[in-house]
């Protein structure tokens, strides 16, 4: 069953905006566990890193991380869950202020616990790899596609995001179930031969959490609430679904929705039963409010909300502590695997639900980004030292665009006037 979540401040977006407060800081930082922190003095200029987050609070709307392994170096948390003007504010109402504890739209990074799963069922010998997706949906009109293609992005499946939103008739919100039948029925040609490009679409990623459901015989958020979230201890962790209390799937629509609109006038859930959190609010460039998306009920590619700290839980139990997966494939899932069938490799390298870059200067890093409705992020991880930089924002101005690199030079010794990595991709 689809969870009852508990909403407070995401109310103040869609019902007024407040007036500043006199006395009440616009950015706070974490007090941290001082005794955590002085093994790592030595080794790391945990104050300059301070700067960096000190000049980034400047602009950025969201909340910062940055740990080795789980002992937290940086923590802050600034700016509004509705804007009530674009930054940097000094002042703000208590109950308008972003926290450590507030959840934010992950966007495409949702795409790894997509992953996770699939890999999870393959682990199990429910599915392989190789297992070409027509053996699961035999009505699609994409033969020689495999799970593979799906999870690296070499597919060749056209990107839903580009489907006018007439197709769909007069749901509201969009589910898997509805994408589905839509491939099936437009039968939408491939953008190229499978295999033979990478080409970054979210449709891929929609049809594995389908997958998910039809092999493991679980809704797709309850799967990940199980297997996924649970065992990273992730509690303050949900899915859009759950949020808006959206269930395409059992026939709950919402009436007056022009079928040609992109977007849905709905309130988030009242007062529920599971967990009492705030949730931002995405913000365009103007710092006006992004409306729901129809599309925000398709999960897989994104839906995921949660917090920096669940988030530095998930990558302690995913990448370190190999609670999820054996360690074999979380490495698979970490190095390329989008190589094409003539044997190029792709510019832009991509594993499995994650993105990575071999840096001269700061070598492997694995991440994604997230950029969806107002919202932007990043997730970064590095192998060779555990280092974790996670960015949540719910306003689309950039603040930590480069930020990463920057405090990959700090904990490197890099001289800041020596040429920087390119910037990653979100």
């Amino acid at each position: 069953m689809i969870r009852t979540v508990i909403i407070s401040a995401v109310f103040l977006c869609l019902t007024l905006f407040l007036k500043a407060d006199t006395g009440t800081a616009f950015c706070i930082q974490d007090s941290l566990n001082k005794t955590s922190l002085d093994t790592l003095e030595d080794r790391y200029d945990i104050e300059a890193l301070e700067f960096v987050a000190h000049e980034m609070s400047q602009a950025l709307n969201g909340v910062m991380l940055v740990a080795v392994r789980d002992t937290v170096l940086v923590e802050r948390a600034c700016g509004e869950l509705c804007l009530t003007g674009k930054p940097p504010r000094r002042v703000m109402r208590d109950n308008n202020r972003i926290t450590k504890t507030t959840l934010f739209d992950l966007a495409s990074v949702s795409k790894q616990f997509t992953a996770v799963a699939v890999l999870q069922l393959c682990e199990q010998g429910k599915i392989q790899l190789s297992d070409p997706i027509t053996n699961y949906f035999p009505n699609l009109p994409y033969s020689g596609v495999t799970i593979k293609h799906l999870l690296t992005h070499t597919s060749g499946i056209p990107e839903y995001f580009d489907f006018k939103y007439t197709v769909y008739d007069s749901a509201a919100f969009v589910d898997n179930q509805l994408l589905i039948r839509v491939l099936e029925k437009q039968k939408y040609a491939k953008t190229f031969p499978t295999g033979t490009k990478f080409d970054y679409v979210n449709t891929n990623y929609a049809i594995l959490a389908l997958l998910v459901e039809q092999v493991s015989g679980m809704e797709f958020e309850e799967y990940v609430h199980e297997y996924i979230f649970k065992p990273a201890g992730m509690e303050n962790t949900f899915f859009f679904t759950e949020i808006v209390g959206i269930d395409a799937k059992h026939g709950k629509t919402y009436p007056n929705v022009d079928p040609k609109s992109g977007y849905v006038p709905v309130l988030p859930l009242p007062m529920g039963e599971v967990v009492d959190v705030t949730i931002a609010r995405g913000h365009r460039g103007d710092a006006k409010v992004a409306q729901y998306d129809r599309l925000d009920g398709i999960l897989g590619d994104k839906g995921v909300y949660s917090n920096v700290e669940d988030m530095l839980r998930w990558a302690n139990a995913y990448f370190i502590d190999y609670k999820i997966l054996p360690k074999k494939w979380v490495d698979l899932a970490s190095q390329r695997e989008n190589q094409l069938i003539n044997g190029d490799m792709p510019k832009k390298i991509y594993g499995y639900g994650l993105r990575i870059e071999e840096s001269p200067e700061h070598g492997k890093l694995v991440y994604h980004g997230g950029l969806w409705n107002g919202f932007q992020n990043l997730f970064l991880y590095r192998p060779s030292d555990n280092v974790i930089i996670i960015f949540l924002s719910n306003f689309y101005n950039g603040a930590h665009i480069g930020r990463s690199n920057e405090m990959l030079n700090i904990f490197d010794g890099i001289n800041e006037n020596e040429p920087a990595d390119d910037e990653l991709e979100f």
